[in-house]
């Protein structure tokens, strides 16, 4: 990612989506350990999109009261 789209706020800084993205993965992991691979793919799916849409969301506000 370019300088220049990291300055217009669109996007939050890399290093905000991975730690929650992952610590949120590893408590699903947990959580969901005897379903099948085919379910628990699907819910790594659907927990990604959402957190990337709630941190993408919220990041964007925060950038926005800020101004």
């Amino acid at each position: 990612m370019s300088g220049e789209e990291q300055q217009n706020g669109k996007w939050a800084p890399w290093w905000i989506y991975v730690p929650v993205i992952l610590g949120s993965n590893y408590v699903k992991q947990y959580l969901v350990q005897d379903l099948p691979v085919a379910v628990n793919a699907v819910i790594t799916l659907v927990l990604v999109g959402t957190l990337f849409l709630i941190i993408t969301v919220v990041y964007r506000s925060m950038r926005h009261v800020d101004r």
